[in-house]
């Protein structure tokens, strides 16, 4: 099953190497690793719109054995979990796996994506705790120009951050063009958006795919910002994501991202973060990516947590779509 908890990852490149470097070597080399020191990990967000969620877990040593019958001793019950805006905050109340049948989709798909898991329904997932808004206060949702205050209460551990939604930026025109090769163009197309960047400079970007009403997807790079383009016009490239449980696997890049002759409604969101969101996921998929890469450099998660590892991340997004058969 793929590692997902953010610690220890900069210690495969380092083996992969030691594996490479002493291969012609008849000696045995034993390399070995302390287990990390127990943390905390925060994956949390907040969307215009909707209200906040926040997984709570422990941290695993990157070459520990995660099975997934064991993945409910990872999630930590009985925290205090507050989010604060202007004069109005929230007490997040904790519910099981159960729960995720109210949750947008779009949140199930980042916890399927988080273990690794094929997801085809919600009674797949096994057992886990999302702290969210209680029933009676789901007017507790992300307004967009606000910052929210994260604290997390537990033991004797406290945890905090602060997050903020942007002014959202949306596609002036999207449309679909063939691929870049011919001998694909039966079966694959490309998605492409026009962006107008503001013109104040340090904009941050990620964005989301959904073909035919199914669930969001998310690519191999899902972030980027404005320091090639601010304040123009651009034209964009909107890969398809892939699918549920595919990352860590062999990936076709002569096809990675294209969109199959079978999709009729391609639907993009566009998200405006924050710069640290934008760093903690611009880092997490350049550690990804740079997994089981002898010559790759370490690329360190940055976080936004103070007290834990992870991330408390705010969304201003915006959704539209390209139906190639009106």
């Amino acid at each position: 099953m793929k590692k997902t908890f953010i610690q220890y990852v900069s210690l495969l490149a380092f083996c992969v190497a030691a594996i490479v470097l002493y291969t012609s070597c008849e000696k045995e080399i034993d390399i070995n690793i302390d287990a990390p020191k127990n943390a905390l990990v925060v994956e949390g967000h907040i969307e215009n719109g909707l209200p906040p969620y926040v997984l709570l877990t422990k941290n695993s040593a990157f070459f520990g054995n995660i099975d997934i019958n064991d993945i409910a001793s990872y999630f930590v019950s009985g925290a205090k979990i507050t989010v604060t805006t202007d004069n109005d905050s929230v007490q997040l109340q904790e519910y099981s796996s159960a729960f995720l049948e109210l949750l947008p989709d779009s949140v199930v798909l980042a916890l399927a994506d988080q273990f690794g898991l094929d997801i085809q329904s919600v009674d797949d997932f096994p057992p886990i705790i999302i702290y969210t808004v209680p029933f009676d206060e789901t007017d507790f949702v992300g307004v967009i120009g606000k910052s929210y205050d994260l604290r997390i209460e537990i033991d004797d551990k406290i945890i905090t951050s602060t997050t903020t939604l942007p002014e959202p930026v949306f596609f002036d025109s999207l449309w679909i063009k063939p691929p870049a090769n011919p001998a694909l163009a039966d079966s694959f197309f490309q998605f492409r958006g026009q962006l107008k960047d503001p013109i104040a400079p340090g904009n941050y970007y990620r964005y989301f795919t959904q073909a035919d009403g199914g669930p969001w997807l998310l690519s191999g790079q899902t972030v980027f910002d404005d320091g090639f383009f601010n304040g123009k016009d651009f034209q964009i490239f909107i890969p398809k994501g892939r699918p549920i449980g595919s990352f860590g696997g062999d990936i076709d890049f002569e096809t990675d991202g294209l969109w199959t002759a079978q999709d009729t409604i391609c639907t993009v969101k566009l998200s405006m973060i924050d710069k640290a969101h934008y760093e903690f996921w611009r880092t997490l998929e350049a550690n990804r990516s740079s997994q089981g890469n002898p010559f790759g450099s370490v690329v360190y998660v940055k976080s936004n947590v103070k007290g834990a590892l992870g991330i408390w991340g705010g969304y201003s997004s915006i959704t539209g779509s390209y139906n190639r058969f009106p």
